[in-house]
């Protein structure tokens, strides 16, 4: 069966996500700092991805925002197949892909608070990720009213 523009664009993205997350890990880990994102000290990823609030639960923000992203594509690449095995219909699967979204959305939203509250510099890494979840959770959106 084809899949939908919307569809090949949450590819996109995500596959993007992916990118963005392994660039932060590197920068999570490098000794030096960013030449890309380290424009000044408002928008500084060096900042943001040596905090304190760079680490959950014992693993780099980057890496679980990759796990993230890996999930959402590998999730809707094998959509079929789990619609199949779970009996859900088109509408269930998007249900449940949307609350994937949205809960990527509600962490991503809790680290930018973080990084404007506590840090006080913003990830342009960081931030592009989250634009790419807000697309993600928009078209998971559309698909799940149409």
């Amino acid at each position: 069966m084809a899949r939908t523009k919307g569809e090949m664009a949450i590819f996109v993205v995500a596959i993007i996500g992916m990118m963005l997350s392994a660039y932060a890990v590197t920068l999570h880990y490098s000794e030096g700092e960013s030449k890309l994102c380290d424009i000044n000290s408002t928008f500084n990823c060096n900042s943001v991805n040596k905090s304190p609030w760079a680490v959950f639960l014992g693993v780099p923000v980057a890496i679980w925002g990759f796990v993230a992203y890996a999930v959402v594509f590998l999730t809707l690449l094998k959509r079929r197949l789990l619609e199949h095995r779970l009996s859900f219909t088109a509408k269930d699967f998007w249900q449940y892909f949307l609350y994937i979204a949205l809960f990527m959305l509600a962490f991503q939203a809790y680290l930018t608070l973080t990084e404007v509250v506590f840090i006080k510099a913003l990830c342009i890494v960081c931030l592009a990720s989250q634009a790419c979840t807000i697309i993600i959770a928009w078209f998971a959106w559309k698909h799940y009213r149409a």
